[in-house]
């Protein structure tokens, strides 16, 4: 049986929820991308945060399924 998540994932994840915060922030207010604009900053973070969630389901996913073989 495959353990689904370990500590590096968790540790990844919460890191990558800071280096998005500060990725949208630097693209946005600073480099002016997507408007310049707060709630762009927002949108663009959360897609981020979301993108990587979706990533974390889908090894779930895998590793379940890799877990019969």
């Amino acid at each position: 049986m495959f353990s689904l998540f370990t500590f590096v994932d968790y540790a990844a994840f919460g890191l990558w929820i800071l280096i998005s915060i500060a990725l949208s922030y630097i693209l946005v207010q600073k480099l002016s991308l997507f408007g310049g604009g707060g709630k762009s900053q927002k949108i663009f973070a959360i897609g981020l945060i979301a993108g990587h969630l979706i990533y974390l389901l889908w090894k779930a996913l895998w590793l379940f399924i890799m877990s019969f073989f």
